[in-house]
């Protein structure tokens, strides 16, 4: 029989408290704040089909929680690329919810379905959790959830799908849920964190495609495919 360690674990905690920790480091160091919010209004690059925004920005003293730019003009074909410029290790998603009832929180309560596995204790709720090797050929169950954190795609049909760290991903225009993952500044993605530093999306239909980072929820962008 398969054995199985349960941790309750709060991400979104453990993200903070990895930043702080940074923070404090960064800030002994007397590094200053990257760019001004002057500066990353001002950010513009989209050229051979690619648009690039920034999914936060700054440093310890003053960390920037928006997208530069807000929105993203492209054409159908065209491809949106989010990345992480901070000098401290805060996260961000860049999340479509198409469907509201696919929203997924960091943290969901899970029951034992068997002894090889575990689902949402809340029926259709869009959550997995987090799975880690542990000692002894055990296995670690994280009460988080992993469709917030890692790279994920739910279809029109409900069926989840893993991206891999930094991919690519067409928009077919039917999905219910499609999320980056945490992205975090190149080379400073905590322990036990997917490594993501990008998210790159291709669109291929028009219309306005709005999401969101879920770790703050006042930080929003639409991309708009013409």
């Amino acid at each position: 029989m398969r054995s199985h360690i349960i941790i309750a674990l709060a991400i979104a905690a453990g993200a903070v408290l990895a930043a702080s920790t940074v923070t404090a480091v960064m800030a002994a160091q007397g590094q200053s704040t990257a760019m001004t919010v002057g500066e990353n209004r001002k950010f513009m690059d989209y050229k051979d089909g690619v648009f690039k925004v920034r999914a936060g920005a700054g440093g310890p003293t003053a960390p920037l929680t928006a997208f530069f730019p807000q929105t993203a003009h492209i054409k159908a074909g065209e491809t949106v690329v989010w990345y992480n410029p901070s000098n401290i290790a805060e996260p961000h998603t860049v999340t479509f919810v198409f469907d509201e009832a696919q929203w997924a929180n960091f943290e969901t309560a899970y029951v034992a379905k068997n002894v090889e596995g575990f689902e949402p204790l809340t029926p259709g709720e869009n959550a997995e959790p987090v799975t880690l090797p542990g000692p002894d050929g055990q296995t670690v169950i994280v009460a988080a959830n992993a469709r917030s954190i890692s790279a994920a795609v739910v279809s029109s049909d409900g069926t989840a799908t893993y991206l891999p760290p930094n991919g690519d991903y067409t928009l077919d225009g039917t999905e219910k849920y499609v999320n980056s993952g945490f992205i975090w500044p190149e080379g400073m993605t905590p322990p036990g964190f997917p490594e993501i530093s990008t998210f790159s999306a291709k669109f291929e239909e028009q219309g306005t495609y709005n999401y969101i980072c879920v770790l703050h929820p006042w930080m929003t962008g639409a991309v708009v495919v013409e």
